[in-house]
């Protein structure tokens, strides 16, 4: 008889491409893993992975049932899914991939109170890399930021992230502070090398605007870091002036650790988005997850 979890157990080492890893994404113990692997193997006579120092890849045959595997997950997936809808509980694993900045700044603060609202929901939360394209079966919801390729899957906005300019007094204990976008020119700057939820690119010119006034700065980059979340601390450890998302440094404003500089010019504020198959689109976890964002963060609010 086949059991699921040992095709569960395949399924996530086909797609991390380590036992450890699907261990640590499964919960259990890497033994289990292998356990399960063998036992699969040994029902079919047949080797389904192979085995280096390095990774775990997927024999000829071990692709062919992965196949067949992602099918049955996916069947086994819509029956509870039916079943959940019926009592209209939101139930099972809820797989979420979210931009580093993203799940570091705001969801991993209130994700907490999401689990606590619905007890018999296990979440998966996985970080991405902005240019990194979502494997099929692998998310059930994607929260991207941007501008977003045809996917084929559905796309729900989230909410503005609404951004400013901060540093910290000790920074500018000697220096002038800016009145004009102009004014940052000598000042030194913290810039990332991909946008504030992930897009890669050299972000060393700020587009600041004001009303319908828009100006464009060649800042000068001091520091440069590959996660945007960095720049928060590097900006309270009087390293320069950042770009922050202006909710996540509120209480520090409010606490004087950090000052708003030019605060009636803002950058465009970044637009978030979720995105998944239409096959979920009454899925009682996924209504759940986007409705407990859209109630605290506000459906295209900023935030």
């Amino acid at each position: 008889m086949i059991d699921l979890n040992d095709l569960q157990c395949f399924v996530h080492v086909s797609q991390t491409q380590s036992f450890t890893r699907a261990a640590k994404r499964l919960g259990v113990p890497k033994s289990s893993i292998s356990r399960a692997i063998q036992r699969l193997e040994d029902r079919l006579g047949v080797r389904l992975v192979e085995r280096t120092t390095r990774r775990v890849t997927l024999t000829e045959v071990g692709e062919v049932y992965l196949s067949r595997c992602q099918r049955m997950m996916e069947e086994a997936e819509q029956a509870d899914l039916a079943v959940g809808a019926l009592q209209g509980k939101p139930r099972g694993t809820l797989r979420v991939g979210a931009p580093v900045a993203f799940a570091r700044s705001i969801l991993g603060p209130t994700m907490g109170e999401f689990v606590r609202l619905y007890p018999e929901l296990r979440l998966h939360l996985q970080l991405l890399n902005g240019d990194e394209p979502p494997r099929e079966g692998t998310f059930d919801v994607v929260v991207r930021a941007g501008t977003l390729e045809d996917s084929g899957l559905l796309v729900k906005p989230l909410m503005q992230i609404r951004l400013g300019a901060y540093a910290s007094p000790t920074y500018l204990l000697n220096q002038k502070l800016p009145e004009t976008p102009a004014d940052l020119l000598p000042l030194s700057c913290i810039t990332t090398t991909c946008d504030t939820f992930g897009e890669p690119g050299e972000f060393t010119t700020w587009r600041l605007r004001k009303g319908t006034e828009l100006k464009e700065v060649k800042v000068n980059s001091r520091v440069s870091v590959p996660d945007p979340t960095i720049n928060h601390q590097l900006a309270l450890a009087g390293a320069g002036i950042a770009l922050l998302a202006q909710s996540v440094v509120q209480i520090d404003v409010e606490q004087g650790r950090l000052i708003r500089i030019l605060p009636e010019w803002e950058p465009a504020p970044v637009e978030l988005h979720a995105l998944y198959p239409s096959r979920l689109d009454s899925s009682p976890k996924v209504r759940a997850f986007l409705g407990f964002l859209r109630e605290r963060f506000g459906t295209g609010s900023s935030f």
